[in-house]
């Protein structure tokens, strides 16, 4: 790990494809939920959850706190934009009518994420990196809370649009997701503070599993 100038254009660059994305995403989801109102309800659903994450998103990155130290493995962002572009990908099933179980999931998953990124607040951040150690909030349950969340969400919109692509997608977005979990806990863990709050808070993803 290192904060050597140079190194710099890891978190720069994942920080400038998440702005490019956000933006784009939520104009495309923007134009979609107002204009498109055909959609099966649990589509819906799914395009309000990233409507509200992207805008969360965006304004707590404009007003985030400067990094304590920050990763300096190629890997960890590689994992990191595979994670965040593979959910992308999902489509809509043809005919799907959706499951109360699959919605249930998106709507507790997208309520713990986004709590989870409010919990967060200025030490919101993309790639892995340190910009302070939080331990209030969502994180009292388990160390990545948005990372669950984001599961919920997608194991919800797999649920409602079955496809073996979106499957597929799914296993892709989980794995490298878990990747890019690992990465973070490698830094963090430099860290004295993360280090008691692990001892503390057992679980990373998901309680009683991981």
């Amino acid at each position: 790990m290192s904060k050597v100038s140079g190194a710099r254009v890891l978190p720069l660059f994942t920080d400038l494809i998440f702005v490019i994305l956000a933006f784009y995403f939520l104009l495309v989801y923007a134009r979609s939920f107002f204009f498109n109102l055909q959609l099966q309800p649990s589509f819906l659903l799914y395009q309000t959850f990233f409507l509200i994450y992207q805008v969360t998103a965006l304004a707590l990155f404009a007003i985030r706190k400067s990094m304590v130290v920050f990763s300096s493995r190629i890997s960890d962002y590689v994992y990191t934009l595979v994670a965040l572009v593979s959910p992308m990908f999902f489509r809509p099933a043809v005919g799907s009518s959706g499951s109360l179980v699959g919605d249930l999931f998106v709507f507790v998953g997208a309520v713990q994420t986004v709590g989870a990124i409010l919990s967060l607040n200025k030490s919101f951040g993309i790639g892995p990196e340190n910009r302070g150690i939080k331990t209030n909030g969502m994180y009292r349950i388990v160390r990545h809370p948005m990372y669950s969340g984001y599961i919920l969400v997608e194991a919800g919109f797999v649920l409602n649009n079955f496809l073996l692509f979106n499957l597929l997608i799914f296993a892709i977005a989980s794995f490298f997701l878990v990747l890019r979990l690992q990465g973070e806990e490698r830094l963090l863990k430099e860290d004295k503070a993360y280090q008691a709050y692990a001892q503390k808070t057992r679980w990373k993803l998901l309680p009683l599993l991981f």
